[in-house]
């Protein structure tokens, strides 16, 4: 029985297809243009993909380079082995890290950092805290990042809870903020939500449904692309999950009304910054701050929770 092949150019179509990518953004991948893209695919009986195309698609879509020369049900086996359902391992150094979340982490994006403020603020004000495996590629994409994630036009969903909001303005272990940094950066990030429709930031009580808190992780949830992205306790690793039914319950979790933590409503986020930011201004203590936000807020109740009680 004759084994059927399909030629380099078939298996390329059949690649950008299963991708559900637009053809611009799937050229891109590619290095190259939509024109030439589509040129490619009219022509597919004259056009064969080069050496260099073909190390692209199986890189970025981490596919084996036994693709290109196998057998038809093999060729399947290999593509359908990465599905929906399946979880992707990103752990190429520190450098492709950044530079893959960069290019993947799209607008509509709902993030929940471990940590405040976004790197994507902290950096612009402070220098690198990233001595020990800093890279000038590194760094470079970590600016592109930051332009791109505070760009006044990209749309994302930021989750930070109270606690960690607290530690950044008022711990003192495991806290490398001056005074001045911290107000430049409150600063910068009320600029860059305030009356911004785009943007909108969450501050939620990580122990509303656990009694010791909710330890984040670095998560972000895309709903649109159906994928989200999981950072690893390791400094050059995440995991990239495309189960859409998995993706779906996580971002309803945090979007629907009577399932997501008690938080601070977005439209009052910048004033509690702004309360914050005057108190640190002013040399208050965490305990004068909270109850300047009682006075000043509905939110009292929610941030003097986050304090141990006194005995």
């Amino acid at each position: 029985m004759e084994i059927k092949m399909l030629n380099a150019m078939e298996r390329f179509i059949i690649i950008f297809e299963k991708s559900k990518l637009s053809m611009s953004k799937f050229a891109t991948i590619l290095g190259k243009d939509r024109r030439t893209l589509l040129s490619w695919i009219e022509n597919s009986d004259k056009k064969s993909p080069s050496d260099e195309v073909k190390s692209l698609i199986c890189s970025h879509f981490r596919y084996s380079k036994d693709i290109w020369e196998c057998d038809e049900s093999e060729f399947y086996r290999y593509i359908d082995g990465i599905d929906d359902g399946d979880l992707r391992l990103i752990d190429d150094g520190y450098e492709n890290l950044l530079k893959y979340i960069y290019e993947n982490e799209n607008e509509g994006s709902l993030i929940l950092h471990p940590t405040f403020p976004n790197p994507a603020y902290r950096d612009f004000v402070t220098s690198s805290v990233y001595k020990d495996f800093d890279s000038d590629e590194a760094a470079q994409y970590r600016k592109k990042r930051g332009l791109k994630m505070r760009a006044y036009s990209f749309g994302a969903a930021e989750w930070y809870s109270i606690k960690s909001l607290l530690e950044f303005c008022f711990a003192n272990i495991g806290n490398f903020y001056t005074k001045e940094q911290k107000i430049q950066i409150l600063e910068l990030m009320i600029v860059t939500f305030r009356d911004n429709l785009n943007k909108s930031i969450y501050f939620f009580d990580s122990y509303d449904k656990k009694i010791y808190g909710l330890d984040m992780f670095y998560l972000s949830v895309n709903p649109k692309e159906k994928r989200m992205f999981l950072k690893l306790p390791l400094e050059t690793a995440i995991v990239e999950i495309k189960n859409s039914d998995l993706v779906t319950k996580i971002h309803t979790h945090y979007t629907h009304a009577k399932k997501c933590p008690t938080h601070i409503d977005p439209k009052d986020a910048v004033m509690i910054m702004e309360l914050i930011l005057n108190s640190l201004k002013d040399d208050e203590s965490l305990e004068q701050t909270c109850d300047k936000i009682d006075k000043f807020s509905p939110y009292g109740a929610i941030f003097k929770k986050a304090i141990s009680r006194k005995v």
